[in-house]
């Protein structure tokens, strides 16, 4: 019984530390800062890999952070801008989240999609919107 109500404060807690997070990078983003949105990328170079890192968005930038080193060296392809968006393929989403949102868009290199959680999906497209 006591495991089950410390499981039970653990995942409130969790959430509760989830929700403040996304909300302080909401606010961030509505004062015009720089903010960092976590996702994964495939890119046209690792084509059929998924790559973990962020996104730094900000008023005039959309700029790619590698979070391993497969994607350090990786940078957004030119002429970036968005074509569609989809949920996961069953496929994928063992892979990803599967609730995520795959964002695809098309590139001087070739297509790039961008995987990102609900959440942040605003930050997202509202950037490749900018950038296009």
């Amino acid at each position: 019984m006591i495991g089950i109500v410390a499981a039970l404060i653990a995942a409130g807690l969790t959430a509760w530390l989830f929700r403040r997070r996304v909300a302080r990078r909401a606010e961030a983003a509505a004062q015009g800062d720089v903010i960092r949105v976590p996702c994964l990328l495939m890119h046209p170079g690792r084509q059929g890999r998924w790559l973990r890192g962020r996104l730094l968005i900000g008023p005039g930038t959309v700029e790619w952070k590698g979070g391993t080193r497969a994607g350090a060296a990786l940078t957004l392809p030119a002429g970036l801008r968005q074509v569609g968006m989809r949920s996961p393929s069953l496929r994928e989403a063992m892979k990803i989240n599967g609730g995520a949102r795959i964002v695809e868009c098309e590139s001087a290199e070739g297509a790039v999609l961008i995987a990102v959680l609900p959440n942040e999906l605003g930050h997202v497209l509202g950037a490749l919107s900018r950038a296009a």
